[in-house]
């Protein structure tokens, strides 16, 4: 099989399964594991798939032009939220998301029951996992697919009403799906963040959603590149009082550990 072939094969079977571990495809293209692991470097290069831990996952397809148009059936979950579509929020800032990522990893422990976001830096996270014994519990369909590829990580979904904007669940159903799990630790993100109005986002929906999940779990990580420091949001999701620890690239702000001394505060540009 030519490698174009090869390539057209992955890419289909990707796409229509979501997601696919290596050695299918190895088997699918009858090649070497080595050989579709070069392949999926390529095609993670090409924008025609992305790579997670032992696989790779199906891009998002291209969104519609927005028309500046607000339809009469528009819902008013979609008319508060301020945040910017999923793809979106996956391009920006994408090397310093996985730095977070990748220093958020020693909060994560075999035997823990963890809980993720909608946000595109828990993404980073979620393709970043081992195959361990964990539980995830997430609202985001892009998180589900990025650890479908392990086989050890027990993936639960949270229902409710979707997003196909955000690739997400929230409303009424999430918040009593959630209200009745018991977390050890919760990854979250925000649209922004200051030491006053402390941790915000866009969408009224989606502020309450996470404070709920904040409710649940003993343990609660912000993962939030500086690029959030000081940027208006609509909803507060919380104070950082209710934060232990603070994830960032590089925090420019000495006063945060003089008025929150409890909270931990990484920087992995330090």
């Amino acid at each position: 099989m030519l490698q174009a072939e090869r390539h057209r094969l992955i890419c289909s079977h990707v796409s229509q399964h979501g997601s696919a571990l290596v050695r299918d495809l190895a088997q699918l293209c009858h090649v070497s594991q080595e050989t579709i692991r070069r392949d999926l470097t390529v095609l993670e290069r090409e924008k025609r798939l992305i790579r997670s831990f032992g696989g790779a996952v199906a891009t998002e397809q291209d969104e519609s032009p927005v028309l500046n148009v607000m339809p009469s059936s528009v819902k008013l979950s979609q008319m508060v939220d301020g945040a910017e579509s999923f793809r979106k929020r996956t391009e920006e800032n994408p090397d310093a998301k996985m730095k977070i990522a990748k220093a958020a990893l020693k909060f994560i422990q075999p035997g823990d029951c963890i809980m993720m976001d909608n946000s595109s830096t828990c993404w980073f996270l979620a393709r970043q996992i081992p195959d361990i014994d964990i539980t995830v519990v997430t609202n985001s369909v892009k998180i589900i697919q990025a650890l479908a590829c392990r086989d050890r990580v027990r993936v639960i979904g949270i229902g409710g009403e979707y997003s196909e904007r955000h690739d997400d669940f929230h409303g009424p159903i999430s918040e009593s799906i959630i209200r009745s799990f018991q977390i050890k630790t919760l990854f979250l993100s925000c649209q922004g963040f200051n030491i006053e109005t402390g941790v915000r986002d866009g969408s009224e929906v989606n502020a309450k959603l996470k404070n709920i999940m904040i409710q649940v779990s003993e343990n609660c990580v912000l993962l939030a590149d500086n690029n959030k420091l000081d940027q208006y949001a609509f909803s507060q999701v919380c104070t950082l009082n209710d934060i232990n620890v603070l994830i960032t690239n590089k925090l420019n702000d000495k006063n945060f550990k003089q008025v929150f001394p409890n909270l931990n505060i990484i920087e992995c540009d330090k």
